[in-house]
């Protein structure tokens, strides 16, 4: 049961074959987690990416979806991104989207690259641990699961940039108590 004052968001990390989501009921608290796929040609997945979007937004009924805002996209990407929009439209659920230097300015001492990343995520949702890939070597594609750890940086960032008031007051004055 969520708190009045918590949302529950669905954040989506797109990819053109893929996307990694986390479900957050409020700022600390996750929900559920994964990647999904739509991939197509020989290896086709046979549930379309708009499918996939509605029973995920029908199973957890999300106050709020979160994307991440791109300069540049491919052609795949933007389909998936259009269909997301046309689910999330459908189901009357707003998409706030959220730049790369928002997410970033969110793990502040720990953006060098995604992985770092990654691990300042592991530390604020401990039970994301399991999930988390070794660290990617130069010659090796990006492990698939660094999708759901995309998603969940997005997540942490948008509960960063919209925190209650009382809780921004109440941060400033520990910063004055404690000097």
């Amino acid at each position: 049961m969520l708190h009045p004052n918590e949302k529950r968001i669905l954040a989506i990390d797109l990819r053109s074959r893929s996307f990694g989501f986390v479900v957050f009921e409020g700022p600390a608290r996750l929900s559920d987690w994964g990647v999904r796929s739509f991939r197509q040609g020989v290896n086709a997945v046979r549930i379309p990416a708009d499918v996939k979007f509605a029973a995920l937004m029908d199973e957890f009924s999300p106050s709020t979806i979160v994307v991440r805002k791109e300069l540049v996209e491919s052609r795949k990407k933007a389909e998936v991104r259009q269909a997301l929009a046309i689910q999330a439209e459908k189901c009357r659920i707003p998409v706030r989207l959220l730049t790369f230097r928002a997410v970033k300015n969110s793990f502040v001492g720990s953006n060098r690259n995604k992985y770092t990343v990654a691990a300042a995520v592991v530390e604020q949702l401990p039970e994301l641990a399991s999930r988390l890939p070794d660290k990617r070597k130069i010659w090796k594609s990006e492990d698939y699961r660094m999708s759901i750890f995309d998603a969940a940086a997005l997540g942490v960032a948008y509960f960063n940039r919209h925190k209650p008031s009382h809780e921004v007051q109440s941060t400033e004055a520990s910063k004055f108590s404690n000097n």
